[in-house]
């Protein structure tokens, strides 16, 4: 039966081959009607360069002696230049199984049959033939769709590997030199919310993420230019499954260039003959905008096809419990109930309001080691979580959904070998992959804590039935399931575990299919939550811990995409000469961001330096706390001058310098009920006065028919006037303080 198969498939592969060579198939569009063709086989005349255009956007391609070169973007309508010849489209890494031997095939060089056709609608290019002999087998077909309304074109590319000797390691698709836009151009990569940095053609400046994780959170990039003539790139991986990738912008001031790279592992990437297909889309569209036009693209995809979008109602999540959903502040401390709750339960008493508290070092085993021997608990554990959850705060303890301790008891191996190891993950030469956290063993030893696959069942029921546990028999409300949307997927290699080799989609899955099950069976009322934000797991936890949002340039964007499918919280609130500033200008970024307030020690909280702006960014948000669960994000308001800005260390790793402006901004609306809500947030130890022009359009109202209420420092306030009175004026803030205009119908 193996052989009949292998036979079968060899035959269909010589077919699309041939069939793809010998047809009038190819098809490709641009302005002109018909179709057109580069070939680089023989002596095949062909015209220098095509160009096809969806909408404003036109790209160029050239026949090269052997292949296809890639000529550069522009937008037709402002005449300007968005990317440049440098960069092949592709670049597939290929290795010889046997010897171990790699090499690199691009677009641009390289192949014995090389062909472009167009017409109405597409363009396909083909790539077939390696110029090397011992690459016979490999065939490369790329697809663009020209999409004229959006300005957009969007691709899929194929690689059929017929080879019995090579493998299929990598692919790099697509790579891009982008072309400096100017002085006001900027480039808006996913690390943590969302990060703009601007002048990157004319400096030093490398982002690489590992997609998905907490530092590369979604799949797309852009570069714009701001201003009175604005354009700019969008790229998204228009990915419904989440496949492991990684996405890159390096920048070669010499050329005033930026390259922006996509590398994605192949599945079966140790396989001979593997082949390797781009999941979902590459969208190349026409941005005339800024992060948040290239943040509402990527929402309206995600809503439509990413599997991990939640179902929504007017309500939000209803799969996440209201007191969730509602609630707006987090405390952060750990150890044995007569160590934690006396502080958690004087600030919850303080504040007046429920507050969540995240509970680490419940557990007897010491942090980051015997994992994931959890109990028994420290004594009278399930005693302090019922009495804190009488008093109105909610309890959700810490475990780790991703790690098993090597020595899993003290210095000894009592589990790991003989029960964790089969199902941890393997490199190629068999060897578990281990990391290390700075935990020592009894020994002195550093803890090394092997990355256990989400694919086998071993682990799925370990995390389980830890988590019901936790739940059921301790009676916490939730559980956080550590470092599952923070750490990159890892390309397990153990044959054994059923799953593609390498990359793939098969690291989403089996989270997906590990916390479904745990859902299932949880009691009702509860949630789970996990570190960071990477996209792919939103579906199945009810809350993020976006405790890393801490650099400098951030933007929210991820909220953008994502807000009212998932409750963010926690900031890491750090010591440092400007402490107190740097709270601020965190809780103030949080409020407009969208998060849950906090995630600070309660006694941090409770500093008389510090208490009272919290408390009015707290109540602000509990006050308007529907917005951020049954809403979503609006473009930011923007103040018509420019505003102070402010700098402190943020002390996320050392020294860590972070500028803001002194007024924090942010809008979120109820859709359903063209309701919105202005945020405005003085993080500042002075006033500021600055013009401010409101345009009801932003958000889809009209001026003569909106109610504009406003409230200050969290207080609710029946201070309310036609907004068509204040569509222009001056607006004052206050030092350390915190104004909300909400824009309603007229009555």
């Amino acid at each position: 039966m193996r052989t009949l198969t292998f036979c079968l498939r060899r035959a269909c592969r010589v077919m699309f081959l041939a069939s793809v060579l010998a047809t009038g198939s190819w098809l490709c569009s641009g302005h002109r009607a018909g179709a057109a063709e580069i070939a680089s086989s023989g002596n095949a005349a062909a015209p220098e360069v095509v160009r096809c255009a969806a909408g404003d956007l036109e790209a160029a391609f050239r026949r090269s002696a052997d292949g296809l070169q890639f000529e550069g973007l522009q937008d037709v309508r402002t005449r300007t230049t968005l990317a440049v010849k440098g960069a092949p489209l592709f670049s597939l890494l290929v290795r010889n199984v046997s010897s171990g031997e790699e090499r690199t095939l691009t677009a641009s060089e390289g192949w014995r049959e090389a062909r472009l056709r167009q017409s109405r609608g597409d363009l396909r290019l083909l790539w077939a033939t390696p110029s090397e002999a011992a690459l016979a087998g490999l065939t490369v077909q790329a697809t663009a769709t020209l999409a004229p309304r959006r300005s957009a074109i969007r691709w899929t590319l194929r690689v059929e590997n017929r080879s019995p000797g090579w493998s299929v390691r990598r692919c790099f698709f697509p790579q891009l030199e982008l072309a400096d836009l100017g002085d006001n151009a900027a480039v808006l990569f996913p690390r943590g919310p969302g990060e703009v940095q601007r002048g990157v053609w004319r400096r030093d400046f490398h982002y690489r993420g590992n997609y998905p994780d907490g530092w590369c959170a979604m799949q797309f990039l852009a570069a714009y230019r701001e201003g009175a003539s604005p354009t700019g790139l969008y790229v998204g991986l228009h990915d419904p499954w989440g496949s492991t990738k990684h996405l890159e912008f390096k920048s070669a001031p010499a050329s005033r260039t930026v390259r922006l790279a996509v590398e994605t592992p192949a599945a079966d990437l140790s396989q001979a003959g593997n082949d390797f297909t781009v999941s979902g889309e590459v969208v190349w569209q026409l941005l005339r905008g800024d992060w948040f036009d290239a943040a509402r693209i990527y929402r309206t995809w995600a809503q439509k096809e990413a599997r991990w979008w939640p179902p929504l109602t007017r309500e939000g999540r209803k799969d996440t419990p209201l007191w969730m959903r509602e609630l707006s502040t987090w405390v952060m401390t750990g150890g044995a109930p007569d160590e934690c709750l006396p502080a958690v339960k004087a600030f919850r008493e303080a504040l007046g309001l429920p507050v969540g508290f995240h509970w680490y070092n419940w557990h007897q085993i010491p942090f980051d080691n015997d994992y994931p021997h959890y109990f028994p608990a420290k004594a009278g554990f399930a005693q302090g979580v019922a009495e804190l959850q009488q008093a109105g705060v909610f309890v959700m303890p810490y475990i780790n959904g991703r790690l098993w301790d090597s020595r899993d008891r003290g210095a000894e191996d009592f589990e790991f070998s003989r029960v964790a190891l089969p199902a941890a993950t393997k490199k190629e030469d068999g060897q578990p992959f281990l990391e290390s956290y700075g935990s020592k063993e009894t020994n002195g030893q550093p803890v090394s804590l092997a990355v256990m696959c989400p694919s086998t069942q071993l682990w799925r029921e370990r995390v389980r039935n830890i988590v019901l546990r936790l739940q059921r028999d301790e009676g916490t409300r939730g559980v956080y399931i550590d470092q599952v949307a923070a750490a990159a997927p890892t390309l397990c290699m153990d044959v054994s575990h059923r799953h593609p080799l390498g990359g793939g989609h098969w690291w989403t899955e089996g989270y997906w299919d590990l916390l479904k099950a745990i859902r299932r069976e949880m009691p009702a009322d509860r949630m789970l939550t996990t570190e960071c934000n990477g996209e792919p797991f939103i579906r199945w936890f009810d809350g993020y811990l976006t405790w890393h949002w801490q650099h400098d340039g951030q933007v929210p964007a991820f909220p953008a995409v994502y807000g009212g499918t998932i409750q963010m919280f926690g900031r890491a609130y750090r010591g440092g000469a400007t402490k107190e500033l740097a709270l601020r200008m965190k809780a103030g970024q949080q409020l407009v961001f969208g998060e849950q307030i906090g995630w600070f020690d309660p006694g941090q909280a409770g500093e008389p330096q510090n208490r009272e702006f919290l408390r009015k960014v707290i109540y602000t948000r509990w006050n308007y706390r529907r917005y951020f669960y049954a809403g979503e994000m609006a473009r930011p308001p923007r103040f018509s001058g420019d505003l102070p800005q402010v700098k402190a260390d943020w002390q996320w790793s050392g020294e860590w310098p972070v500028t803001t402006d002194a007024v924090l901004t942010g809008a979120w609306r109820l859709p359903f009920e063209k309701r919105t809500l202005l945020l405005f947030a003085n993080v500042s130890d002075a006033a500021v006065k600055a013009p401010f022009h409101l345009d009801p359009q932003t958000y889809g109202l009209k001026a003569r028919e909106l109610h504009r209420t406003v409230s200050r420092d969290g207080r609710k306030s029946s201070e309310g006037s036609p907004a068509s009175t204040a569509l222009a004026e001056e607006i004052e803030l206050p030092a350390q303080s915190v104004l909300t205009w909400e824009l309603t119908p007229a009555r």
